[in-house]
């Protein structure tokens, strides 16, 4: 996974070449998407407005088309948006996509260190949903892209360590296998601050539900703790 990660440019400034949309609607894009159940496409292509929608879930389809076993069919997609997109758009913007990204679909995502990471630290329920909580917030913020996704995971972890209290805050075990930044925790500790306030709450949303320990009501850490 490192290696693949590698092999891919940092994503900090491709909003840079999108006249059209701006980093505001990419959040709203990603909030949206984690509400129904994005990507290194937006890096190479323009996109309009009224397409940003259409981006968002073709690109979901191509991921369950990568990952699972099921995937749901083009029409289910676009009820989601009240038919605002006919099966030709998504099939064409389907085919756009594969060719623009030359079918490289396999760039490591956030969730293959999170796992890995969360294996080394040896964790239980509650960790892990709070780490992914972390997580999944930074996915919004385009601040957040400027770093790697193994970075952004070990730090999401040492966070979350911090937030529950555990000692040590990072163990001689993670130190093996991940590595956090200061700069990295503090702004993933900014958007646990905020998390509750802002007007994206969907992922806030999910992480208050039982099923999920009820992690998003966790209070978040004054500062973080020393290593």
């Amino acid at each position: 996974s490192l290696f693949w990660q590698a092999q891919y440019p940092s994503l900090s400034n491709y909003m840079n070449s999108q006249t059209n949309i701006t980093p505001k609607m990419r959040g709203i894009l990603i909030n949206w998407l984690i509400e129904v159940r994005y990507v290194i496409f937006v890096s190479v292509v323009t996109i309009q407005t009224n397409e940003i929608q259409l981006v968002g879930l073709t690109a979901l389809l191509l991921a369950s088309k990568y990952e699972d076993f099921w995937h749901p069919k083009v029409n289910e997609l676009i009820a989601i948006t009240d038919d605002s997109y006919t099966r030709l758009q998504m099939l064409s913007m389907e085919k756009l996509i594969l060719k623009k990204l030359m079918f490289r679909l396999n760039t490591p995502t956030p969730y293959v260190f999170m796992l890995r990471f969360l294996k080394a630290a040896q964790s239980d329920k509650k960790l892990e949903h709070l780490a992914f909580y972390l997580i999944e917030l930074c996915l919004t913020e385009y601040e957040a892209l400027k770093f790697r996704s193994s970075l952004l995971c070990a730090s999401a972890i040492y966070v979350a360590r911090c937030t529950l209290q555990m000692s040590p805050a990072w163990t001689p075990l993670l130190c093996k296998h991940a590595h956090y930044e200061e700069d990295c925790a503090e702004m993933i500790l900014r958007f646990h601050k905020a998390s509750s306030k802002g007007p994206l709450k969907v992922t806030y949303g999910k992480y208050v539900c039982e099923s999920y320990l009820c992690v998003a009501k966790i209070k978040a850490v004054h500062r973080l703790l020393p290593q």
